[in-house]
């Protein structure tokens, strides 16, 4: 089973291999195989632009990079322009960061991964990348749906007269509509929640998908508390959009794959504050920028930045905060490997009722009956690995 959590995928994704070993071809393809998608190979980056250039839907191309006749970055610059939508990812040996960032910038690249890969690894990368797509089609469909609207309204606007008898004589009717109005609408409000935690991971592509995770389990851990809809929903909103402050630090601190010096950590504990400057005239439903405003906040008030403690620190906030650690903590970082469920769960419980609120992660402990519930402290040395979970 593969240790990385895959999300659920709306669609069958079209993927194009490239890469002039056939054997590597052919182990990706036996990989893929049972994974349900349409799945296109190519045996040099030649023969790929040919393949995009018949059929340019795919959703994702994964190139190696040194090939005969035009590497990976130069196929990719040409793959763009033929196929835009389509998430880019890169198979390379290369190891010098500044050189992949420089060929990410002039490629278009989405994504780089180092040879040799794993195969629980490129499973995940690809089905986040698949799940990034699958916001884009989303987004792009809500837009869509926006765009009729408008038409409808112009249209009833022209008519409103008769409109309006229909309308009174069709009470019953009138109600239904409104509904649907109502859930369209919210609707919108999630793609345009949606589009706004793009912004960071526009930014940021190693964490890409990271809000929308934090965001489903925090949603998990409140309906495992037993909280009413509404504090479920203001919980996920907060939790697509906890990190949108990040848009306010350097792209070069974001990306780093070292361990960051302590005014570069500075920095990145800013992006609460900046959420909240961003979000706070925006009016929710929720109190959504004071959430994300405490969600670095921890109940003996080491956490920042205001250093609240306890009941002081909204219990929205404290079940994103335990959230954005098991999530960072499992996760894949260009710094570090993932460390693990086990070993995220391990944090939480050593520091339960320190850092973490108790019941929040009594709640956590409870979700999964193994090998989460067993409240064990495992010997697993996290403080010695740079987390930079800000």
């Amino acid at each position: 089973m593969n240790p990385f959590p895959l999300s659920p995928l709306k669609y069958r994704h079209s993927i194009l291999l490239i890469d002039d070993e056939a054997a590597i071809l052919d182990i990706m393809t036996m990989m893929l195989a049972d994974e349900g998608y349409d799945l296109h190979t190519a045996g040099s980056a030649a023969e790929g632009l040919k393949i995009l250039k018949e059929s340019p839907n795919f959703s994702l191309i994964i190139s190696d990079h040194m090939m005969p006749g035009m590497t990976g970055v130069q196929f990719f610059a040409q793959a763009r322009e033929i196929c835009p939508n389509a998430l880019r990812v890169l198979l390379t040996g290369y190891t010098d960061m500044d050189a992949m960032i420089d060929a990410i910038n002039s490629g278009g690249i989405h994504l780089y991964l180092t040879k040799p890969w794993q195969r629980d690894e490129l499973l995940y990368s690809i089905n986040q990348m698949l799940s990034k797509a699958e916001l884009i089609i989303e987004n792009r469909r809500l837009d869509e749906l926006v765009k009729k609207q408008n038409e409808e309204l112009l249209e009833l606007n022209k008519n409103l007269e008769e409109k309006v008898r229909i309308k009174t004589r069709h009470l019953d009717q009138r109600a239904d509509e409104l509904k649907t109005s109502y859930e369209k609408t919210r609707l919108i409000l999630s793609g345009t929640v949606l589009a706004m935690s793009k912004i960071v991971e526009s930014r940021d592509p190693y964490t890409a998908g990271h809000e929308q995770q934090v965001s489903a389990i925090a949603g998990l851990i409140a309906q495992k508390m037993s909280l009413s809809n509404d504090q479920v929903e203001a919980i996920r909103v907060a939790g697509s959009l906890h990190d949108i402050g990040k848009i306010g630090v350097p792209a070069e601190i974001l990306t780093k794959p070292g361990r960051l010096s302590w005014l570069e950590m500075e920095m990145i504990k800013t992006h609460t504050q900046n959420a909240y400057d961003i979000l706070k005239t925006i009016e929710f439903p929720y109190p959504i920028a004071q959430i994300i405003l405490q969600h670095h906040e921890r109940i003996d008030g080491s956490g920042y930045p205001q250093g609240l403690q306890g009941e002081d620190i909204l219990l929205a906030a404290r079940i994103i905060g335990v959230a954005d650690v098991l999530e960072a903590m499992s996760a894949h970082r260009p710094y570090r490997p993932a460390l693990g469920m086990e070993a995220a769960m391990d944090e939480i419980v050593k520091n339960r009722g320190v850092l973490y609120d108790p019941n929040v992660v009594d709640a956590c402990l409870g979700m999964n009956p193994s090998p989460l519930s067993r409240q064990k402290i495992y010997k697993v040395k996290v403080c010695s690995i740079s987390l930079h979970v800000v």
